[in-house]
């Protein structure tokens, strides 16, 4: 597919703006090949002054992690999650509130995906696909999946509504960021829950029998 050269525009103004937003919160941030799509502090002998450091491999990484920024409310390393909490349970408010987040980061990254809406599609797969891990699941999505689905049944509103938290506070960074309100708008539409059945429908056709 040809490139569209407004959609590539409106990324690179959406990605310094977002970096601009970050830098005001003591963040830096870096991009290279092998990050490890991270929040860390800044080293004591590390060159800067910012109190943060956000490495990651890509756009979409960047706003993910911009997404995760702004439903804590504040730059965090790994944004306060307790990794050594791991496996988080769906059976659990706490288990499931992250599982919200997490699903919502996805779809903001998405929405801000350099990329056409194929790759954007492509990327929700393959970042879903990392989730089972952190779940005590590594190895077996549809299992994830399964369990996935139970959890957001039980409270889609809650789900939907952290959905929407992340676009809109991703959306008020790169306003606050200089970018213009009337370009700040995600480029890709992605709906939670629509999109969340039609992953699921795309899992349980390529691993079907």
């Amino acid at each position: 597919m040809a490139a569209n050269p407004n959609h590539e525009r409106a990324i690179e103004r959406a990605t310094a703006a977002a970096i601009r937003w970050l830098e005001a919160n003591e963040a830096t941030v870096r991009f290279f090949a092998a990050a490890d799509n991270c929040v860390r502090r800044r080293e004591a002998d590390e060159a800067g002054t910012r109190a943060f450091v956000i490495e990651v491999q890509g756009v979409q990484n960047l706003f993910h992690e911009l997404a995760h920024v702004v439903l804590l409310g504040r730059v965090a390393k790994d944004h306060a999650t307790e990794y050594s909490r791991i496996p988080f349970r769906l059976d659990d408010d706490r288990g499931r509130t992250l599982l919200h987040e997490e699903l919502a980061c996805c779809l903001a990254s998405c929405a801000w995906h350099p990329g056409p809406r194929a790759a954007a599609v492509a990327w929700l797969d393959e970042q879903v696909g990392i989730q089972p891990c952190f779940f005590g699941m590594e190895g077996d999505l549809g299992r994830f999946l399964a369990a996935c689905e139970r959890a957001l049944a039980a409270d889609r509103e809650r789900f939907v509504a952290t959905c929407q938290r992340a676009l809109d506070g991703v959306r008020e960074a790169l306003i606050a960021g200089g970018m213009a309100e009337t370009e700040a708008r995600p480029p890709h539409h992605f709906e939670p829950l629509v999109e969340w059945t039609a992953l699921c429908r795309r899992q349980a056709r390529d691993n079907s029998p």
